[in-house]
């Protein structure tokens, strides 16, 4: 009687417990391809793909919002249950958030210029980038790593407010000579701005400066959910469904000759 009172009683504590959790809340921003939030508000995008993959092997109740990136961390950094994507792991970061885990593999950020400019074919090192002037998004990590290697802004760093339009500066801005962003979505920002991806040189890549991305979570998530989290993003990238997911945008993707 005593062993059939003690089951009765540990199936209602797990489901109880399992009922308490009210889920996760999914923020991101604008990041073609990673992420892209349409007109409509809903969200697509390679690493969303990934991210909802993982929510739905772990049976937990999500939901999917698109912000402006200040918002988005603010929520995450404030907010029990929420979960960020796609975030760069740095030091000053490690210990704000629960990682669950990389989004991305082997994503290093690179210098572009236009191949009409000159100065792309002159830079050897990332030291020679102090003779001219780079353009980086606003409190982004290019941002910050362009200040570590030494460049100052408005001297040879020029600060811009709108990731969408970064490709622009190189076309109209005749003293911009260059830009930092990925391999993955310097095809889509160049198919925002309007600018063929045959005008673009790869320049130099940053290679102490990883844009692999992660998924993060509120310090105070609920174990549970990070746990189930980690468990089948680790699963997603061994049994190949990232790498279906990642061929499946890369199609998509104007190609760089």
């Amino acid at each position: 009687m005593k062993k059939y009172i003690f089951a009765i009683f540990a199936i209602f504590f797990s489901n109880n417990i399992l009922a308490n959790h009210s889920g996760v809340t999914f923020v991101t921003e604008h990041l073609p391809p990673y992420q892209i939030i349409n007109d409509d508000s809903s969200v697509i995008g390679f690493a969303t793909e990934v991210v909802l993959e993982v929510a739905r092997r772990s049976k937990i109740n999500y939901s999917l919002h698109g912000y402006p990136w200040v918002r988005t961390y603010n929520l995450a950094l404030q907010k029990r249950n929420y979960c960020i994507f796609s975030i760069t792991k740095i030091p000053s970061r490690e210990k704000l958030f629960k990682w669950i885990g990389p989004i991305t593999e082997k994503n290093n950020a690179v210098v572009w210029s236009l191949k009409s400019n000159e100065h792309g074919r002159k830079i050897k090192t990332l030291d020679d980038l102090k003779h001219y002037t780079t353009a980086v998004n606003k409190s982004d990590v290019t941002h910050m790593a362009m200040l570590n290697i030494g460049l100052t802004e408005n001297k040879n760093l020029y600060v811009h407010e709108h990731s969408k339009s970064l490709i622009n500066l190189l076309v109209t801005r005749p003293e911009i000579d260059f830009i930092v962003a990925d391999d993955i979505t310097i095809p889509h920002r160049a198919r925002i701005s309007g600018v063929s991806i045959d005008l673009l040189h790869r320049v130099i890549e940053v290679k102490s400066l990883s844009l692999n991305f992660y998924l993060a979570c509120n310090i105070d998530t609920d174990v549970y959910i990070i746990e189930k989290l980690k468990t089948n993003l680790e699963k997603i990238h061994q049994d190949g469904t990232y790498q279906k997911i990642l061929s499946r945008w890369k199609s998509k993707m104007p190609q760089l000759k």
